[in-house]
């Protein structure tokens, strides 16, 4: 019996980690990727540095909060 919860709670880490997965790549990419300006990511419509702790939360991410809403 401890096999079948086992099996299930494994299933459900998966799953969790796939959407979580899925919404990070959605979120990161938003289409475009960063502008490099003088060395500085930059949003790729509005220009602007983006924020370092934006750029640890999802790397590679191309647009700013403003933008990407």
């Amino acid at each position: 019996m401890a096999d079948i919860f086992d099996q299930a709670s494994d299933y459900e880490a998966k799953d969790r980690e796939a959407a979580i997965s899925a919404a990070a790549g959605r979120a990161t990419w938003s289409g475009s990727s960063p502008d490099i300006i003088d060395g500085v990511p930059c949003c790729a419509e509005c220009g602007e540095p983006l924020p370092e702790a934006r750029l640890k939360a999802l790397p590679g991410v191309g647009l700013c909060v403003e933008c990407a809403e």
